[in-house]
């Protein structure tokens, strides 16, 4: 990557400005130097409320205007608070650079803060803290109850998520004096990543940032530890959960005095990761921090986490990852420490290739360790770490005390609970602070610039021997190559979503062995949705061959393909959208006339290259890397099973999910044949139902939308089976359902018929537009994107034909392709939730047959 340009305005505030050739978004993030170890003692968890406080208004975007530029553009905006800092990011097009700078200032200059805002926010953060840590299973292990164990200060220890009890207790003069505490511009780093010039960044910045006041910021807390000598353990119960679960921290050391020690252990975790079938060891997950390497000033932990049969003692598993360690320190570790360090490298150099990663990482690194080029050091400082390094630190952990965590399962839910602390009456000296507010007037947001088009890069296309469809991108600037292989369930597959989903995980499970095995230094993974079958995954340049060996091995058919595996089901799972595409599949297709003989002839009859398409994109010569697939593939062959004559006839499907507390209802479509249709019908989706200004979420007096009934209807174009389809996806608790046939079929025509106006034309034209732009800010992306094309019947080229025919469709196009996308829904509607009661049954099939009747 090229270098970083650091520069430092006049109030304090840090500039990051990191060029990437190509990007057609921009990346904006700030990082502020506080996170939840400032709180004090009564109000835990205020920093994480104070972050979500932050999006609500400022003094020129109020009420939630903060958000207006990047929902028009398709962009994204989001925050987290961790132990040593909180950010704020955006992803928008390089278009409306000037409004995220804009809105990122304004909340610096003058937030806003109201009691009923907090009180919003309150209930939001008791929710998040409900899912998180209550209703997950497992909730709150390792984070947050492990610290507890290993630190003995309360900012170490402390709770980052509180009680919601307490934080009810906040007030707006806390906000304001938590602001003024710690949200200064000398606090922050300001980080811009994308196709931009420096020097007219740093201009754009100096003039939306330079006139906020400069302050001093509040002192950082004392994090020193005295450290433990003896095992902490705490045990606690679960009801409802299969197996104990058991996390072990252990102190690593501080990055900022000792980073070759540090980058020691996270080859060690990684190595413990790796293990496949280590001497009496489950598998194992571990992970250096909290929330990740390099994320968190000292002291953080290294953490393992395994689920092990109920009654397994803990001491048990302790001991048996000491006597890892143990082996560690004295053995020969050069291949493992060389396959860890090869998994490693690959990781970073294909996640921060991507553009919000890129950006967030380097404001981070510098927020904490005023080293943001240390992002762009790690690939070598990782290979630089020698067998000996990590011996020494599976030695110190062999010896040293450990915090013990378990979860196991019981009758009632335990937790620790928290000390019993009073609201700190010293916070330090009073700074007297108050809501900021800015010199002048609310300024006006700047209006986007032009939005240079998209260019998806030297690509070539081709269709192997055997059928298969390649296509190769060069993007990128990291030695990885993505991969995305997508092959069509077909009536095997469709028929039984189960031994689909059986064969997905079987291959998966060839696959993580052949990448470990072979070193491959990449991953591969196998996943369904129902529809298609997908491989996805990457390889590192220098190892192509052997993934692709590894890919080649999982497609072939396992040894025992020639005898019938028994044809073991599933549960019929999943979310409640893909049981109703399962149920639908199999209503079209019929009864098949002849049941598979399972997994195996399963994979002979979707595991096949015609119909499949493969997308390659990296740093590499596409026709060259072509000639290298076909090679590696070329011995695979394979056509798919005809799709017979499907049921005709519309309806309603019901599929009883009692356990659902909305009932799921799908309207289904075809679509009409493609053509300059198709990019008419992706403009007609916006208009009504894709994006926040969407006719079908419109909740006003007299609109036509289905909102004007109080609920959300989401517009969707896909494939089912071999065809485009259209579908109206809407949630209602079950006594509205009946009457949800009528509101939506009654008012499609109308709905579809009327023509949008000129501002709402424009107004999707654009998001349309932009939300394109997605597809460009990595390979993994691009990669992803084009998938999606070559899965519609399109070529590589769809996001620039898109782009350049959207600007000229007409509103009576719109009008055109609405009505024959969405005008009539003359397939099935399905309906997944609690839906046996007769009543309800009887109410849908009257609704229906006085609608088909009229």
């Amino acid at each position: 990557m090229p270098g970083i340009r650091r520069s430092t305005l006049a109030n304090g505030l840090r500039l990051l400005v990191a060029p990437v050739a190509g990007a057609s978004r921009v990346a904006v993030a700030v990082h502020y130097r506080v996170g939840f170890r400032v709180e004090p003692p009564g109000m835990e968890g205020f920093a994480h409320l104070f972050e979500h406080l932050m999006f609500l208004g400022s003094e020129s975007l109020p009420d939630g205007a903060f958000f207006h530029h990047v929902r028009d553009t398709a962009g994204l905006a989001s925050g987290r608070t961790h132990q040593d800092y909180t950010e704020f990011y955006q992803v928008v097009p390089r278009s409306a650079l000037d409004q995220a700078l804009f809105a990122e200032a304004d909340r610096m200059r003058a937030p806003s803060f109201t009691d009923k805002a907090l009180d919003e926010q309150l209930a939001g953060v008791a929710a998040e803290i409900r899912e998180m840590v209550v209703e997950r299973p497992y909730g709150g292990m390792p984070w947050p109850y492990l610290a507890g164990l290993l630190y003995t200060s309360f900012a170490n220890a402390h709770d980052g998520y509180g009680d919601p009890d307490r934080l009810r207790q906040a007030t707006v003069e806390d906000c304001a004096e938590f602001f003024d505490r710690y949200y200064t511009p000398g606090n922050a780093v300001l980080t811009v990543a994308g196709d931009v010039d420096p020097d007219d960044v740093a201009e754009r910045v100096e003039r939306h940032f330079g006139d906020i006041r400069a302050r001093e910021a509040a002192a950082q807390p004392d994090l020193s530890e005295p450290g433990f000598f003896m095992d902490q353990t705490a045990s606690f119960t679960e009801p409802g959960v299969p197996a104990t679960a058991i996390t072990i921290g252990q102190w690593l050391p501080d990055p900022a005095a000792d980073l070759p020690g540090y980058l020691a252990h996270v080859v060690l975790a990684r190595m413990m990761a790796r293990q496949v079938t280590p001497d009496g060891l489950p598998a194992v997950s571990t992970s250096c921090g909290f929330f990740g390497p390099l994320d968190a000033r000292a002291p953080d932990a290294l953490l393992l986490t395994t689920l092990v049969p109920p009654a397994t003692p803990a001491v048990q598993m302790v001991g048996a990852i000491r006597t890892q360690w143990g082996m560690w320190a004295k053995g020969d570790i050069s291949g493992e420490v060389s396959a860890a360090v090869s998994e490693l490298v690959s990781e970073h150099h294909r996640d921060h290739d991507d553009l919000e990663t890129r950006c967030r990482a380097l404001g981070r690194l510098e927020t904490l360790f005023d080293r943001a080029e240390l992002l762009d050091e790690l690939p070598r400082l990782l290979s630089e770490v020698t067998p000996a390094q990590v011996a020494r630190a599976a030695a110190r952990l062999h010896g040293a005390a450990c915090a013990v965590m378990t979860i196991e399962p019981g009758r009632r839910r335990t937790r620790p609970k928290p000390a019993p602390t009073q609201r700190a009456e010293d916070r330090g000296p009073a700074r007297g602070a108050r809501l900021p507010t800015a010199a002048t007037s609310p300024r006006a947001m700047p209006p986007r610039e032009e939005q240079p088009r998209p260019v998806l890069g030297e690509h070539a296309e081709s269709t192997f021997g055997n059928g298969l469809r390649a296509v190769a991108v060069r993007a990128g600037g990291a030695p990885v190559v993505e991969f995305r292989l997508r092959l069509p369930a077909g009536p095997a597959g469709w028929r039984r979503p189960d031994r689909l989903e059986l064969l997905a995980q079987a291959l998966g499970r060839r696959a993580r062995l052949g990448v470990h095995e072979r070193g491959a230094g990449g991953e591969l993974t196998v996943g369904t949705d129902g529809q298609w079958l997908d491989l996805a995954g990457y390889a590192t340049t220098d190892r192509l061959d052997d993934w692709l060996a590894v890919l080649s091995e999982v497609l072939r058919p396992a040894p025992t393909a020639g005898q019938a595996a028994p044809g073991r089901s599933l549960p019929h799972g999943g979310p409640p959208a893909r049981i109703a595409d399962d149920a639908l599949r199999g209503h079209l297709l019929g009864p098949a006339p002849a049941e598979p003989g399972g997994r195996d002839e399963t994979h002979r009859s979707v595991v096949v290259p015609g119909g499949a398409s493969l997308v390659a994109v990296g740093d590499v010569e596409p026709a060259g890397l072509l000639s290298r697939l076909e090679d590696a593939l070329g011995w695979w062959e394979g056509r798919p099973e005809p799709v017979p004559a499907l049921a005709e006839g519309g309806g309603v499907l019901l599929v009883p999910r009692e356990d659902l507390s909305n009932v799921l209802v799908t309207f289904n479509a075809p679509e009409p044949p493609g053509g300059p249709q198709d990019v008419a019908g992706y403009l007609a989706t916006a208009v009504l139902g894709r994006y926040h200004r969407n006719r079908s979420i419109r909740d006003a007096p007299g609109t036509t939308g289905l909102g004007a009934s109080g609920y959300e209807a989401f517009l969707g174009r896909d494939v089912l089976l071999d065809f485009p389809r259209a579908f109206i996806q809407l949630k209602r608790p079950k006594e509205q359902v009946p009457d949800l046939f009528t509101e939506v079929l009654d008012r499609l025509p109308e709905l579809t018929a009327t023509a949008p106006d000129p501002e709402e034309l424009e107004r999707a034209r654009e998001y349309c537009v932009m939300e394109m732009l997605w597809g460009l800010d990595s390979p993994a992306k691009i990669a992803d994107l084009v998938r999606i094309g070559l899965s519609l019947g399109q070529g590589p080229d769809l996001l620039t034909r898109l782009y350049d025919r959207l600007g000229q469709v007409t509103a009576e196009e719109v009008v055109a392709a609405a009505t024959a996308t969405y005008g009539r829904m003359p397939l099935p509607a399905t309906v997944v939730g609690d839906v046996e009661a007769h009543w309800l049954t009887d109410e849908i099939e009257r609704e229906v047959t006085e609608i088909e009747g009229a």
